[in-house]
């Protein structure tokens, strides 16, 4: 696909695109260019060229120029160096281009009442100078998407939950050959959990074309299952997002369950709170006799503290 060039955009002039069909040949503007005092040299003129793949001229093909009441048809014919067509544009004519016996690009908003920028372009003394290509309209591309796969020992039968911050984005069971897949992801941050034995991988980053393999480890002992949870706030503020960025490779090392769900959290021996919650959090992880641990909330205080024995 060839990039569009429009520095003539800050003069109000737009591409309005054909509408075409995968296959269709059309006219495409590949550059609208606004002339700069010394290129301009003065001249108030649409330049119009029109080129093939291969970047050749297209001697003998039509454009209409409108304006309003009126229009002319004109032809691609003069030799480089000069533009194929040259067309003098009046006082406050306001006039747009198009392709004919194809569908075509349109460009509108041509004209030459600019304020002046010596010592070429002054008031009713502005050019405008396009490109058009004769080409064939694209199939669309596929959208891209990420992939999360993996195995989970001991794991069949199990229900995954992949989550996207707080929120359950897909469920699956484990089959009996232990591996699981999600598809179709777009580019985020995602954690898997095993809501069967509370296992957790991720969070993981992807970037909307990858394929990343996430194996579980191995299912702990049952007394080790909730020995140790990381208790995160609201997943949708943005200190949630940094504190999980800053600690997904310490919770994957450490295999460190994690998450926002305070009755998650309830069953773990040890609660390790990240970022601030409200009393009534630190009040029901306490009756339920969890042992609490208030990490530091400045982001570098707590990566010090993470590497500092308890």
């Amino acid at each position: 696909m060839t990039d569009v060039i429009n520095d003539a955009a800050a003069y109000g002039v737009e591409i309005i695109p054909a509408a075409v069909e995968p296959g269709q040949a059309y006219w495409k503007v590949i550059s609208v260019r606004h002339l700069t005092p010394e290129e301009n040299n003065k001249r108030h003129h649409i330049l119009l060229d029109a080129v093939d793949e291969a970047g050749e001229r297209l001697y003998g093909s039509l454009f209409t120029i409108l304006w309003d009441g009126g229009s002319d048809t004109v032809t691609i014919e003069k030799e480089p160096p000069e533009p194929g067509v040259n067309f003098p544009m009046w006082k406050w004519q306001v006039c747009s281009v198009e392709g004919m016996g194809a569908p075509s690009d349109r460009v509108i908003n041509l004209r030459t009442d600019h304020p002046n920028e010596a010592p070429g372009n002054t008031l009713f003394h502005h050019s405008f100078a396009i490109t058009y290509l004769r080409t064939v309209a694209e199939e669309p591309s596929e959208p891209a998407y990420s992939i999360i796969s993996g195995r989970v020992p001991e794991g069949g039968g199990h229900t995954l939950a992949l989550l996207d911050n707080e929120n359950v984005v897909k469920t699956m069971v484990v089959g009996a050959d232990e591996r699981y897949r999600f598809d179709d992801l777009s580019a985020g941050a995602y954690i898997v959990r095993n809501m069967s034995d509370l296992r957790v991988v991720g969070p993981i980053f992807l970037d909307g074309r990858d394929a990343v393999a996430l194996d579980f480890s191995p299912s702990p002992p049952a007394e080790r299952v909730s020995a140790q949870y990381f208790l995160f706030g609201d997943a949708t503020t943005p200190e949630t997002r940094l504190y999980l960025s800053l600690l997904s490779d310490h919770l994957s090392h450490n295999d460190i369950l994690f998450g926002h769900r305070v009755e998650e959290a309830q069953q773990a021996a040890t609660v390790s709170l990240i970022g601030v919650h409200p009393q009534e959090t630190i009040d029901a992880l306490a009756a339920a006799g969890c042992q609490l641990r208030q990490l530091p909330t400045d982001p570098g205080e707590l990566l010090d503290a993470l590497e500092s024995p308890e």
